[in-house]
């Protein structure tokens, strides 16, 4: 089994403040990537990627003495997050977890991922997701997506909300993809117009096809979408090696 970190994109509504990577943002001295890589060490995953493109000297600067395998994404101007995913599943024939460089999770995440039966698409779903949002300073209307689940199976994602019912979990940025089933990805995202498509929306499509099985967790989780979550993240919260937060006195 290997891991992908997502990487290739600018991050535009952070760059604007920070001028780097977001994945290069400091928490408690230590970066949300080395933090990510740290999980995966802790879960015994040796075989480390990340899919690269903007600015991604910085990134291989930073990572350069970590034994890991760079993905170049060299479209990362006109495609999004789906084309760095494609281009990983290519080139790694073995089961794959996939994740988003913009967040920060505990490593027992990680773990109850990895042990699975390794024949099915797998989606961690974050339960206790309003409480991260109050913490974000986030409205429901701003950026929250569709999750239905039935039976622990996903039935939709990606879209936008028109009821608060839709809304069952949270998507982590976070995908188990099994080596059997890597081809079925492939082919499909070949037979559509998938290239500017975001990756919830093409896994919503994908749903027509393929299922992905799910399971809730209520874990350590928190994503950096502008700078007001990194100065909302370091206001209320303290995190240790493992990447548990801990609510600040």
């Amino acid at each position: 089994m290997q891991i992908v970190f997502l990487a290739a994109g600018k991050g535009t509504r952070v760059y604007g403040k920070i001028k780097k990577n977001k994945c290069l943002i400091k928490l408690q001295g230590k970066t949300i990537l080395s933090r990510l890589i740290q999980n995966a060490k802790n879960n015994n995953i040796s075989k480390i990627n990340i899919v690269v493109g903007f600015k991604k000297d910085n990134i291989i600067k930073e990572t350069q003495n970590l034994d890991i395998n760079y993905i170049v994404n060299k479209k990362y101007k006109t495609t999004e997050m789906l084309h760095s995913l494609i281009l990983a599943i290519k080139e790694i024939n073995e089961d794959l977890i996939i994740s988003y460089t913009d967040i920060v999770y505990e490593s027992t995440i990680l773990g109850k991922l990895k042990k699975n039966d390794n024949k099915n698409f797998i989606l961690p779903i974050l339960s206790n997701w309003k409480k991260i949002w109050k913490i974000r300073d986030k409205a429901i209307s701003d950026d929250v997506e569709s999750l239905k689940i039935k039976n622990n199976i996903l039935i939709e994602i990606g879209k936008k909300v028109i009821d608060k019912k839709d809304v069952q979990g949270q998507y982590m940025g976070l995908i188990f993809i099994p080596k059997i089933l890597r081809n079925k990805i492939i082919n499909y995202y070949k037979s559509g117009n998938f290239k500017k498509m975001q990756l919830t929306q093409f896994i919503n499509n994908f749903l027509k096809v393929a299922k992905f099985k799910t399971f809730t967790t209520n874990k350590s989780w928190y994503e950096f979408d502008d700078f007001e979550d990194i100065k909302n993240f370091k206001n209320n919260f303290l995190i240790n090696d493992k990447n548990k937060f801990f609510k600040k006195k």
